[in-house]
């Protein structure tokens, strides 16, 4: 399919002006014009069912949406520990050169890009047009994902967010990606959209767990409940594609935590006052060394390195 064709049907309009102006505007800001088709179009969206007509791509790293890539998702009004999560998987499946998707939204999104890019290659779906920064918070990280991946919308420049874009987003973010990885999502939620898609497209879906007092993870616990795999460690999600588990040097010991307890058992207290840190930042930094299988919490009320 041409450009100009995809464009065409994309803006269901046959105004060559129209179209001139589209294309003018896409070589003004550097925007790549993918349409179906084209031998840069990405392989997975090809297999999904209605795949877009064209893609607006925007960034340095267009080779990104034919890289392996997974998806992390998850909800808007994250909690501390649903970030510190998303930050440690995203991070840690960048630097394995994993791309990172996501859809740019605020939370788990947001925290899944702004590790990716320290690490590795990020790609962005949009649900408004390319040109268009949603949330504007995020203008940051907007540039930053151009800078360090890509940015993806299959609207027209100029269009605004709505209740109808956003679906369509998601059904891309999980066909540019080989698994989903949903990071809190409350019962109805878009990330269980994003996961009931990738499912319907033949690709793996992962859930990270949560308290069961908390709706942010009644999703993700039904899920899980549902046969998505228990997602606990970076390696549940590589070792489900044959990737060879990472080798983490003890990067464990550079955490003040960590050393801390080399010294003997210690109450959350007691790390408190030696760690300097709020115990917020301290409830969720050990929630995670726990998850990882490096310290536990013993009888007598202690935390103790797990040797």
């Amino acid at each position: 399919m041409k450009v100009e064709e995809a464009i065409a049907k994309t803006l269901k309009t046959e105004s060559h002006e129209r179209i001139q102006e589209e294309i003018e505007k896409a070589e003004e800001l550097g925007v790549y014009l993918i349409p179906y088709g084209n031998e840069f179009y990405p392989k997975p969206l090809i297999e999904i069912h209605e795949p877009p007509l064209l893609l607006y791509v925007w960034g340095e790293r267009v080779d990104a949406l034919n890289k392996f890539s997974i998806a992390v998702v998850g909800s808007r009004k994250a909690t501390s520990y649903g970030k510190a999560v998303a930050s440690q998987i995203a991070g840690e499946l960048a630097k394995n050169d994993v791309v990172i998707v996501s859809g740019l939204a605020y939370g788990i999104d947001s925290t899944a890009h702004a590790a990716a890019v320290k690490k590795g290659i990020t790609v962005a779906v949009l649900g408004n047009g390319i040109d268009v920064v949603y949330p504007h918070a995020n203008v940051k990280l907007f540039e930053e994902v151009k800078k360090h991946g890509c940015l993806v919308s299959e609207f027209p420049f100029g269009t605004k967010p709505n209740k109808w874009t956003f679906p369509r987003r998601n059904r891309i973010i999980a066909g540019l990606s080989m698994g989903t990885v949903v990071i809190e999502a409350a019962k109805r939620s878009g990330s269980l959209i994003t996961a009931r898609l990738a499912l319907e497209e033949g690709r793996e879906v992962f859930a990270v767990p949560g308290s069961i007092f908390s709706s942010s993870s009644e999703g993700t616990n039904e899920l899980i409940k549902r046969g998505a795999k228990c997602v606990t460690c970076t390696n549940d999600v590589l070792e489900e594609f044959e990737y060879v588990k990472f080798v983490q040097k003890d990067e464990r010991t550079d955490d003040p935590i960590v050393k801390s307890l080399k010294n003997g058992p210690k109450t959350v207290e007691e790390i408190s006052h030696s760690v300097k840190m709020s115990m917020d930042e301290l409830n969720v930094k050990l929630t995670m060394l726990e998850i990882n299988g490096d310290i536990e919490y013993d009888p007598t009320g202690k935390f103790r390195l797990i040797q």
